[in-house]
This record gives structure tokens, sequence and C-alpha cells, in this order.
């Protein structure tokens, strides 16, 4: 496609990832890629604790006793833990994953964080403790990720890394579906080394449902990529979008929210 592009100078991604272009191959054409530095860490920090509490709270177990098996009982949903005093674990420590971990410690939970990108300080001023990946596989009650999407973390939650789970975490991810290999995850479920997933995303940004091995288990709860949607936000990207396209083509690239840097 690049290819068949002579005149373009810029590919503007109505998205904070870019993984969807090849930076390497644009450069080389003379292409430069722009994204949207920041435009919906509210939206997908409210939407990861919407998630997490669902999952912990078995709102799921508790929507189906009522609406399909007629039950009002309180005891018909057994194992539900208090989440205070629990450890959340977060992989990527960006501006989403710190605000996650605001939230988090507001309903009392102990944040771990891993993020290569970031010091040990600065996870730390944020109420955090810094951990390793192996630590957070092994300590962590629930875990979520908050990663970008790169070659080195592809298939990151993988067999090796599930059997790793010592807890039995709950699982969230508002990040990128690649990031978990999903047939590793089925087995995972299907094993009880993982006790339940919450996944805004899948590995196919346009999954059959119908066919899906994660779609329709009692242990799963799924949204159409949509943590970061509110109108506010929607208007936002678009308008950042924009703004970086007009930026760019008047010869002012620093003012680009987010220019990419070519490999």
């Amino acid at each position: 496609m690049l290819g068949s592009l002579p005149r373009c100078r810029l590919i503007s991604v109505a998205a904070t990832g870019w993984d969807c272009v090849d930076v390497a191959a644009a450069s080389e054409r003379g292409i430069r890629v722009a994204a949207v530095g920041e435009y919906c860490t509210d939206e997908v920090a409210d939407h990861t604790l919407t998630l997490l509490l669902a999952l912990n709270r078995r709102l799921l177990d508790y929507d189906r006793q009522v609406r399909v098996d007629k039950s009002w009982r309180w005891n018909d949903v057994q194992g539900v833990n208090r989440l205070a005093g629990r450890t959340l674990g977060l992989i990527g420590f960006g501006r989403i994953g710190q605000a996650v971990c605001r939230r988090s410690l507001g309903f009392g939970l102990q944040v771990l964080a891993q993020d290569p990108k970031l010091s040990p300080e600065v996870v730390a001023r944020h109420g955090a403790r810094p951990a390793t990946f192996d630590a957070i596989l092994g300590q962590a009650d629930i875990l979520s990720l908050h990663c970008n999407l790169e070659a080195s973390n592809r298939g990151l939650l993988n067999r090796a890394a599930f059997a790793r789970m010592a807890r039995k975490p709950l699982l969230v991810n508002v990040a990128r579906g690649a990031l978990i290999v999903e047939a590793d995850l089925v087995e995972a479920l299907d094993r009880g080394l993982v006790s339940g997933a919450a996944l805004d995303v899948l590995a196919e940004d346009s999954p059959d449902l119908a066919r899906h091995p994660l779609a329709g288990r009692r242990n799963v709860l799924l949204t159409p990529h949509v943590a970061f949607y509110s109108d506010a936000a929607l208007e936002d990207l678009r308008r950042i979008s924009a703004a970086n396209i007009r930026a760019f083509l008047e010869g002012r690239p620093d003012d680009v929210f987010r220019l990419v840097t070519p490999p």
C-alpha cells in the first residue's frame, strides 16, 4: 500500500498506537507517521476498573442468576473475594497505568508495576511498588495489561507465563489483543490457572464471535474495544489527528502531538 502512495508525506493515525503502520517501510519512502499521544486516559482507566470490579464481584454470574435462572437467592454464587488488600499487577505504567493505579489505591488494592521505560523512583512516586514481570506473575491476584504492542512483547502472556501465575489471578486486558496467546489463555482458564478474564481487545480486530473460543464463556467478560470511548474522547481523537496533519503540512513538526521516530 505504501508503494502506491507516491505523493504521501504523512500518515496520521487516529489512535495512540501505530502498530498498524510499517514505520520503517514508510520512512524508506519519505513518509512520516503521526499518532495521537493522549486522548482517552480517563476513559480507559475507568473501563479497566469497571472490568476489574465486574470480575471480582462476579457480576456476570449474578446477572445470569437473575435473568436466566430467575433466582434471587444471595448465596447462589460462591467464592466472591474482598477486593481491599489484594494485589494488582500492572504491566505497563505510562499515563493509563498510572491512572489505573490512582483509582486502584482508592479501593485498597496493593499495586505492583512493571515498566522497563521508567525508573523505580517514578513508579514509587505514583504509589506502586516496582516489580519484575516474573514477580508480578507470582504475586498478583489481578493482572492488568497497559503496555504498547511491540515485537518484543507479542504473545507476552503465553502458556509458560500462565503456568507461573501462582495466585490464579483475574486478568484484564484493555491494551492490545496480541499481547496474549488466546489458545493458551483458553487452556489456562480450563485448567484454573486464571480465575477469569475481562478483555476489551482480542487478537483480531474483527473477530468471528460465533466461533471464537473466548466468547460465551462463563468466566470471560468481553467488550468490543470500547475502553477508549466517550463522546469527549472521540472529539479529541478527531481534532488532534487533524491538527497533526495541519501542523506537519504547514512545516511545524514540533507541533505534531506525537511524530513517530523511524526505527
